[in-house]
């Protein structure tokens, strides 16, 4: 049959007769499929369909495959008989010898299987050893078990012990001699086409409704796979008939009944709880089995035709094409045991392809079996740290998923494939994905954001336990129950945080009632990031520290899903986001765009770009140089060969810190060391030795020969007398250093020497070097020695247990392991250096912030680490002096921007296609900093304004800025206003210290001065003019104010934008000119306060006192009447009372007065005049061209 569409094929109909007899056949041709049309997706199963109908695409290929019908599935029910009691005897006699808590049959996946395999022998055998015929029909028996099984108040083990009794049954008969007949023949002609009469086959459920356009259940019964012979591929079939009944299947439809029944109730609508009882009744249980070609594969995975976390279809051309891939068989990809490397392919605009990688963790694969079967096999370390897919591979697969898209009207696929020796791609399957369709259907314009996060100021002071994939967006807390197998079902209660090596299906009915899910592997494709998806439940996966998992059963913990943490203890959480529907924002004048960091999060609200007035206002570099997770003096130190040389004096100068903490704590008495320093003394200068050889020789001497060896003995005791007060002025090293050769300095006295020697002198030089020599040598002869070793050893032992105790042993062995530490993480990565790691892992998260928002500006303001945050990164304390004010300190472009980020800013414009991002400079304190660094990425970078539409924007957070933002506003092609900064600095306030924060404030008159000073002149010199703090996503009035001074877009954080739209449409809508902002910002004022003093209880103030001026008047007399009463009450036990409203009352009106009274008027005036206009008359006309050239 010629290729043709999917959607040709489904529509192709055969005519009547032949369509009668196909539906009668036991098995069907992908052909007889496609002539029956949709209808035979009730008869073959949504697995055998699709694999049908991509079998016709154009350019695809897909293995030999045949049908097994359900009607061979009822024949089976039907058309056997078992023998009941026999059944019940055997299974309950069984089942209740098996310790279910025993570990080696929790830690086997394939116990049940076998299990059930054993008890139908024994059931078999039991009855034919009875004799007489066996009177139930398998139906009938298979029926009266699961009756009830839906609503049944059972707990895990009781409905386990049901299903295992139902399977058990189905194999204790013999398969219809049809049906035999059937599925031999069906295995001969995939061997036939293949032309091996020994062609290995996968053997899998394709059950009614699984895989289909509307629900998505595959997994559920098993699967079989390299089955050689037509015996085995019999006896595999029987297996997945029986497995049509197994725990997970029975259990996936009862919660479907479940559910119904509770949303009927919710609604009062029984048709829900009728049409699913109808639907997925246990009863109604029907089976197709799919018979495939197994390709043996050096490579396999899943696609789908949008990330599979978010939905994002990528650009408008909806080409973005998510790949989790591995080596081997795909079952352990899609089966979540391994973490597979992650791709994501799109198109720039010239039609080539991108690919950005991540590294995944493939230490396994499954194979073939010889013997039948499968097995896993270890893969080795440098086979694991390449890329299982090269670049050209991934867009191979990347176009076949477009194509298998393209061919189901566009809907986004789930697909899998295999690429075999011979480097031919094969797409074993293909299913619409449910998740992301169904919503994307009903509706289209809608983005649900509603869910749970960790608060954010809890979660930067807990402990993060494990980090891994966030896999589902949202927070989830509970105690951890950790899981060696489905068996242990048992153990999750509602509530609990599920963990386990991966998830499976079996695992079903606890993640329902878990609030997380932890996986140790798994990629994004694995069954524990899918479910987890369409629970609507946290997950971190591929956490790799599957010791660490296992030690936290029972734990109580906090699952961050959005960003991959897992916190210690039970964190604040808070309901955050809404529904978003795109359609329903109104057009406004001014912009509203997001401040963004997580690429995730990015991709999520990818469908905003379909708002008009949208642009992303911020992109925060912070959250990526994280990802890359080592300072980037580190990674260039690391490439040169100059980190270790770094390093041994990081070490140097914390071994010195340590040695003076020792000195201290001996000194303080807190540590008491000793050791006989005469002894020492003697030995290292070998004058103990000298002593004891000329005691020896005093036998047979004359008396004149003894006389002259006791003054020979004196005068060593002298020496040593003399080397002893040497070492007395120095004890506090000699009980401190575990260096020998600073003992042997010491009491040879060349430290006294070396500190005489004038360096600059050659011969002073020469000296110091044969010093040097002379000590080397001397550590050479005396190292040995058994008193030697021992002082040296007590004095190690002492440092590190100094050093334990006060943290300095974990810090030197950080900075000792960090060479290898870096070496480990790139490779981890798939990277050769640290450059390649930085400027990659920088640029292609650009790359998918870019094609997220394809079409919409994006600005990207380069790292504005401060110093303290710059130590936090791996090997950051190596470059990082500590700073008495971070805030204040070494930061933004006067620590220029790193090449590798322009390199990475470059890469990600031009070969990633990210054309639609632009470059904002933080931070820029002076004239010259701002000339010098526009300079600096022309000449060196040549990175240009107007340049292939580049444009460099100035973040204008400084009083600087306002002050001379004429002369900035020449330099760039905009401002972007970051009210955080300039809040803090009008202010002279710390945002980070919470004893100031009743100062900090974006509203006050200073700080509202130096915004409308930017906004006016960029209008006088109609830039484009942004705001990117935290300002108007926090103020209501600051959106009104933003809006009424005609700012070109302004920018908020997600949870905020949505109202944020409104709320400036609203504003528009009243028409108020910059002449009348004061006014209005008046109005507000009053407004709020008036609001504050009802809720306050001076509501009745407010009858007497009707404007912001008279309300200032009582606020003025009642701050005195407390004045006066806090006086009197000085040094009475009444003091702190008083002090206490005195202080509460001028905290809630103090400020809120002073707005409500304050001239803005002049306020407004004064910044207008300062941007150059000369009136509201010139600044409205500029606000019309400005907005004409920058929309």
């Amino acid at each position: 049959m010629a290729k043709t569409t999917a959607k040709t094929a489904a529509q192709a109909k055969a005519k009547p007769e032949a369509s009668d007899a196909i539906r009668e056949q036991l098995v069907l041709t992908g052909a007889d499929i496609v002539r029956l049309g949709p209808e035979a997706e009730l008869l073959v199963g949504g697995k055998n369909y699709n694999t049908a109908l991509i079998s016709q695409i154009e350019g695809i290929q897909a293995p030999y495959f045949r049908a097994v019908s359900s009607l061979a599935f009822h024949r089976l029910l039907d058309e056997t008989r078992v023998n009941a009691r026999v059944a019940r005897s055997v299974v309950d006699k069984e089942y209740g010898r098996i310790d279910w808590k025993d570990p080696e049959i929790n830690q086997d996946p394939e116990f049940l299987q076998k299990f059930v395999r054993q008890l139908g022998r024994q059931i078999r055998q039991a009855a034919q050893a009875e004799g007489g015929e066996s009177h139930t029909k398998l139906r009938t028996f298979v029926n009266t078990i699961v009756e009830g099984f839906a609503t049944s108040p059972e707990g895990i083990d009781q409905l386990r012990k049901r299903s295992v009794m139902v399977q058990a049954a189905i194999l204790s008969v013999e398969v219809p001699e049809d049906v035999g007949t059937a599925v031999r023949g069906a295995y001969q002609a995939i061997c036939a086409e293949n032309g091996d009469d020994m062609t290995p086959v996968a053997v899998r459920s394709s059950a009614a409704g699984e895989d289909s356009r509307k629900k998505a259940f595959a997994g559920l019964q098993d699967t079989y796979l390299n089955m050689v012979g037509t015996d085995r591929v019999l006896e595999a079939y029987h297996w997945d008939c029986a497995s049509a009944y197994n725990l997970r299947s029975m259990t996936y439809r009862r919660e479907a009944i479940l559910d119904a029944l509770a949303k009927a109730e919710e609604t009062g609508d029984e048709s829900i709880a009728e049409l699913a009882k109808k639907e997925w009744a246990i009863e109604n249980t029907s089976l197709s089995v799919c018979m495939m070609q197994m390709i043996n594969p050096v490579i396999s995975g899943t696609a789908f035709s949008a990330d599979t976390a978010t939905g994002c279809r990528g650009s408008d051309r909806q080409d973005l094409v998510s790949i989790d891939a591995s080596y081997g068989l795909g079952e352990a990809v899609v089966g979540g045991k391994v973490t597979p490397d992650k791709m994501y392919v799109f198109q720039r605009d010239d039609g080539s392809e991108v690919v950005i990688r991540q590294m995944g963790c493939k230490g396994m694969k499954i194979v073939y079996d010889e013997r039948g079967g499968t097995k896993e096999v270890e893969v080795p370390e440098l086979e694991a740290l390449r890329w299982a897919l090269s670049l050209s591979q991934a867009e191979r697969v990347a176009q076949g998923v477009r194509a298998v898209s393209r061919a189901y009207d566009g809907m986004i696929m789930d697909t899998e494939f295999c690429i075999d020796a011979n480097d031919k791609l094969w797409f074993v399957q293909a299913r619409p994905e449910t998740r992301w369709n169904e919503e994307l259907e009903l509706y289209p314009s809608t983005i649900f954001m509603r869910r749970r996060e960790v608060d954010a100021k809890a979660a930067a002071q807990a402990e993060v336990l494990v980090e891994g994939n966030g896999a589902s967006r949202g927070a989830g807390q509970g105690t951890v129950r950790f899981l060696r197998s489905a068996l242990e079902l048992n153990k999750v209660s509602r509530g609990d945080v599920l963990a386990a090596e991966r998830t499976d299906p079996d695992m079903v009915p606890g993640m329902r009632v878990a609030s997380a899910i932890m996986a140790d592997v798994g990629g994004d494709t694995s069954h524990a990031a899918i479910t987890s998806r369409e629970l609507g439940i946290a997950a971190v996966i591929g956490i790799q520290r599957m010791d660490v998992l296992r030690a936290l059963d029972g734990t109580e913990v906090t699952v961050d899903g959005t960003h991959g943490r897992v916190y210690r203890g039970l964190l604040p959480l808070h309901l955050v986001g809404g529904e978003m529907d795109i359609a329903k924002l109104p057009t406004t004048k001014t912009k509203v765009g997001l401040v963004l960091a997580d690429v995730g999060q990015a991709l999520f609200l990818s469908r905003l770009r379909n708002f008009p007035q949208f642009e992303v206002g911020l992109l925060r570099a912070e959250f990526m140089l994280g990802n890359i997770g080592v300072h980037p003096q580190a990674l260039e130190a690391f490439d040169n060969g100059k980190l270790e040389g770094v390093v041994q004096n990081k070490l140097k100068d914390l071994e010195d810190r340590l040695s003076k903490v020792l000195r201290e704590q001996m000194g303080a008495g807190l540590i008491v060391f000793n050791f006989n320093l005469r002894e020492y003394v003697g030995e290292i200068t070998g004058l103990t030795a000298e002593v004891v050889a000329l005691a020896d020789s005093t036998k047979n001497l004359s008396a004149e020969e003894v006389l002259l060896q006791h003054r020979k003995m004196r005068e060593l005791e002298h020496k040593i007398d003399q080397h002893m007060e040497i070492a007395s002025r120095r004890m506090e090293i000699l009980k401190t250093s575990a260096n020998l050769a600073d003992h042997v300095r010491i009491i040879m006295g060349y430290d006294d020497e070396l500190a005489l020697l004038h360096f600059g002198d050659p011969e002073a030089s020469k000296r110091a070097a044969e010093i040097e020599s002379s000590v080397e040598a001397h550590v050479e002869r005396v190292r040995h020695l058994p008193l030697v070793s021992k002082v040296l050893e007590d004095i190690r032992l002492l440092r590190e247990e100094a050093a334990l105790r006060t943290g300095l042993k974990k810090e030197m062995d950080d900075v000792r392991n960090l060479p290898d530490t870096i070496r480990a993480l790139i490779k981890s990565r798939g990277f050769r250096t640290g450059k390649e790691h930085y400027v990659q892992t920088l640029a292609q998260n650009l790359a998918l912030f870019a094609v997220a928002f394809y079409g919409k500006p994006i600005t990207y303001r380069t790292t504005d680490f401060k110093s303290n945050e710059y130590r936090n990164l791996l090997g950051g304390n190596l470059f990082e002096y500590m700073e008495d004010n971070p805030m204040l300190g070494y930061r933004g472009v006067s620590r220029n921007i790193h090449d590798w980020e322009i390199e990475a800013f470059k890469l990600a414009r031009g070969v990633y296609g990210g054309s639609n991002l632009r470059m904002m400079l933080p931070f820029v304190r002076t004239l010259e900093e701002a000339r010098s660094m526009r300079s600096y990425l022309d000449q060196v970078h040549k990175l240009k304004s107007g340049q292939d539409g580049l444009k460099i924007i100035l973040m204008s957070e400084l009083p600087s800025n306002a002050i001379l933002a004429k002369e900035f506003i020449a330099e760039f092609d905009g401002f972007s206003i970051g009210s955080n900064d300039m809040t803090q600095m009008v202010l002279a306030t710390d945002r980070d210290n919470a004893r100031l924060s009743h100062i900090y404030d974006e509203e006050d008159p200073a700080v509202v001065w130096a915004i409308l000073v930017t906004i006016f002149t960029g209008q006088k010199y109609a830039k484009k003019i942004g705001f990117c703090g935290q300002g108007v996503s926090n103020s209501v009035i600051l959106r009104g104010l933003v809006a009424i001074a005609g700012i070109t877009s302004a920018s908020v954080v997600p949870d905020t934008y949505y109202q944020t739209v409104f709320d400036i449409a609203a504003v528009e809508a009243e028409n108020i000119a910059a002449a009348d902002l004061g006014k209005w910002l008046v109005q507000q004022h009053h407004k709020r306060l008036a609001s504050l003093m009802e809720k306050a209880g001076y509501g009745h103030i407010l009858k007497k006192y009707k404007n912001p001026q008279d309300i200032q008047e009582w606020y003025e007399g009642e701050l005195q009447r407390r004045h006066e009463q806090f006086r009197e009450n000085l040094d009475t036990p009444k003091e702190d009372f008083y002090r206490s409203e005195l202080q509460n009352f001028r905290s809630d009106f103090h400020k809120p007065v002073i707005y409500a009274t304050w001239n803005w008027d002049e306020t407004v005036s004064d910044a207008l005049h300062h941007a150059g206009f000369a009136n509201f008359e010139e600044q409205a006309k500029a606000l019309e061209v400005s907005r004409q050239m920058n929309d």
